[in-house]
């Protein structure tokens, strides 16, 4: 029976943190708009970037190389 009750308080938590995350996407724009500082901006950017870009994998200089072309170094 304190599974339930626990489940039901995190289940609780869960919606509040969501309802607020949800709250905070529909101003984000707004709240970009208020960050003056450029390098506050582009920190801010940096830091969502992971969350709607898919990861890049970087390629090695030889690889890289190679498909320019470029094969001797």
């Amino acid at each position: 029976m304190a599974a339930n009750k626990s489940n039901g308080i995190s289940g609780d938590v869960r919606h509040l943190i969501n309802d607020a995350v949800q709250i905070e996407l529909a101003n984000l724009a707004a709240t970009l708009n208020d960050v003056k500082d450029p390098i506050d901006k582009l920190n801010f950017l940096a830091k969502l970037l992971p969350y709607v870009c898919s990861p890049i994998k970087p390629l090695a200089s030889r690889g890289a190389r190679i498909e320019l072309g470029e094969e001797e170094f």
